[in-house]
């Protein structure tokens, strides 16, 4: 028995199951609030785009500021 779920298999939700997309873009600001370098593309040549997902965003954001070699980021 899974007590609140625990112990019960993680599994991806079916097309079925998903929420529906945004039929909207969500509106994005021109610059990065703290470096001032543009949030959108394009970005300035040699630069690779990296994505993460992790549990608590602004927190774990702010880490990213401080490595050498990171342009932006967003949440």
């Amino acid at each position: 028995m899974a007590l609140f779920g625990f112990g019960k298999k993680l599994n991806l939700p079916t097309p079925e199951e998903a929420l529906p997309g945004r039929s909207t873009p969500i509106a994005v600001p021109n610059r990065h609030f703290v470096n001032d370098n543009p949030l959108k593309p394009p970005y300035p040549d040699g630069l690779e785009l990296a994505l993460f997902g992790l549990g608590c965003f602004w927190g774990a954001e702010r880490k990213f500021w401080q490595q050498p070699g990171v342009f932006s980021t967003a949440v």
